[in-house]
């Protein structure tokens, strides 16, 4: 089954609520595989909480970076890089059976790393 992929033009307006409702109504997976910034709390904790039906697996995070900024820059504070590679094969791994909502971190022409973007 194909996944759902959830981006916006930025952060705070809603993304993870859409992922949520969709997440429930259709008893969906959820990942967000670059997390930046994590106050007061992470949004795969925040959409757990809002999860009432037993079918819903919360897949961690690859990258959970404490700078709330863009994810290239985030990274780069914490000496990391973000690679696209690793999230494909993580991907790869998941049930492809059931339906997935992913999460990205803000825009499509967010940076993740110095080549790549979340599109």
């Amino acid at each position: 089954m194909r996944p759902f992929f959830i981006s916006g033009i930025g952060t705070g307006i809603g993304k993870t609520l859409v992922a949520a409702l969709l997440s429930e109504a259709l008893h969906a997976d959820y990942w967000k595989p670059v997390q930046a910034g994590m106050e007061p709390d992470t949004d795969s904790r925040w959409l757990k909480s809002m999860i009432s039906n037993s079918k819903t697996v919360i897949h961690p995070e690859l990258y959970k970076l404490k700078l709330p900024a863009s994810p290239h820059i985030a990274a780069r504070q914490e000496s990391n890089r973000i690679d696209l590679e690793r999230i494909h094969a993580n991907y790869l791994k998941m049930d492809n059976t059931r339906p997935l909502i992913i999460e990205g971190a803000g825009g499509l022409l967010v940076p993740l790393n110095e080549k790549e973007f979340v599109s």
